[in-house]
């Protein structure tokens, strides 16, 4: 593993040339910082001050194409911290341009500063120092900044996560409401996004008012909102019963009713939202000239499959499955020190949204598929792993499955015949056809 980290490292390293211009920025809210280097770590110049603004972008340009002429460079490597949202302006605009982006992790930037100046103080100027110090010795991430459809995927599954978070919320500050005003109701509907619920809570919130409607009303509202017409009359039934006994407040003014229909609203917005962003990130889905390899594993849906390439970007650029193992936070760490040797955990530096659905992804693939569930079982018997643990040895055998379809471009099955019979030489001088039933997934 170290040699692997170091080779890679130095592969990083050779990619700078005597050639390339090295710029390191410290991001912020109104203007960057920049510092210029060669290869050699010697300073160009030095720049505190570049707004976020037309003139600024402009000026920035002005400045590199200046240092490449001057000093007879010709391509350009930036090195960046990605802050918050504040660098993708700085950072596309630069991909426009035709200069290379990467990123560098907030925890090196410290580390460093610390080597450099044997103190914790900083300052933007010497941040962007030590960035392009850090990006000169080849100790960036080695992320390629995705434009296109794979942006636009991941931008709607940032956004679709973001209402889901905000869903649950108002999920829970209904049933907060119901607790208050009619707890039964959460016994007869069991979700805050059922049909039956939304239409009762329209027509008769309040336990008084169920009263006043009636069975037969009330099994007329739910017989039109719910699919489940049959047993209508029975929960109506059921219903009416419970608003005679309700323990919940009695005195019912304007505000009530007001609070009820703003927090049943909410929950409606979101659930409508949510379900139009599925629908569009299917259309995207849809314009990825390989997904169908994707959708063609079990337990992986559309929505699956659409986070999973935004999040993940253009798989092509993964040389191995480990590199997207690595990049959504699966890549197994220990410390160990002296006699401490520590249990083996996953280090979660990555991606978190791609870490998260390819966990539920897992899931579903051990629930729907014979193989992985075969090999999810053979994890927990033969090496006596946790259940959790047994998990995530799970999802780096389907990422490696992902990446094995995706690169021999073959739909995903469960036990098919090699296509290509493999030739053994026998000891007189012939050969046999060996032919294997092995699912594709074992060829991963």
């Amino acid at each position: 593993m170290l040699n692997s980290n170091y080779s890679k490292q130095l592969s990083k390293r050779q990619r700078i040339k005597e050639t390339t211009l090295v710029v390191g920025m410290d991001i912020g809210y109104n203007f960057n910082a920049m510092a210029l280097m060669n290869k050699e770590g010697q300073i160009l110049g030095r720049y505190p001050r570049l707004y976020n603004s037309r003139n600024g972008f402009d000026y920035f340009v002005k400045v590199i194409e200046s240092a490449k002429e001057k000093n007879g460079l010709k391509d350009v490597l930036i090195g960046l911290e990605p802050t918050g949202h504040y660098w993708r302006k700085i950072a596309y605009f630069s991909k426009s341009r035709g200069y290379e982006v990467r990123f560098v992790r907030t925890t090196a930037l410290k580390h460093q500063r610390e080597l450099d100046e044997s103190s914790s103080a900083k300052s933007d100027v010497k941040d962007a120092f030590t960035i392009a110090n850090i990006t000169r010795e080849g100790k960036y991430i080695d992320t390629i900044i995705e434009d296109g459809i794979y942006r636009q995927l991941r931008t709607l599954s940032r956004l679709r996560e973001r209402i889901q978070k905000y869903n649950i919320g108002s999920k829970n500050a209904l049933r907060a409401v119901l607790d208050d005003y009619f707890p039964e109701l959460k016994n007869i509907f069991r979700l805050m996004n059922a049909k039956g619920l939304w239409a009762i809570l329209e027509n008769c919130p309040f336990p008084e008012d169920a009263l006043t409607l009636g069975r037969t009303k009330i099994a007329d509202i739910i017989a039109k909102s719910s699919r489940r017409k049959a047993v209508a009359a029975e929960k109506a039934s059921v219903l009416y019963q419970a608003a005679g006994k309700s323990i919940g407040l009695k005195q019912i003014g304007t505000a009530d009713r007001y609070k009820m229909k703003m927090f049943l609203e909410e929950v409606k917005r979101s659930e409508a939202q949510i379900k139009e962003l599925g629908k569009e990130m299917e259309k995207l889905l849809k314009q990825v000239p390989y997904h169908e390899y994707l959708l063609s594993l079990p337990g992986v849906g559309p929505l699956s499959a659409a986070v999973f390439l935004g999040e993940l970007g253009n798989p092509f650029y993964f040389k191995t499955y480990k590199q997207i193992i690595k990049y959504a936070g699966y890549d197994p760490i220990e410390r160990d020190s002296g006699q401490y040797i520590s249990r083996r955990m996953i280090s979660k530096k990555g991606r978190w949204l791609l870490r998260k659905y390819l966990y539920f992804m897992a899931m579903r693939a051990i629930q729907f598929s014979p193989y992985f569930k075969e090999y999810y079982h053979r994890k927990l018997d033969s090496k006596r792993l946790s259940k959790k643990q047994a998990l995530c040895a799970t999802v780096i055998k389907l990422v490696k499955v992902l990446s094995a379809v995706l690169r021999k471009r073959r739909m995903f099955t469960e036990d098919v015949p090699t296509l290509n019979p493999i030739l053994h030489k026998t000891g007189c001088g012939g050969s046999r056809i060996v032919t294997s039933r092995r699912p594709i997934a074992a060829w991963a």
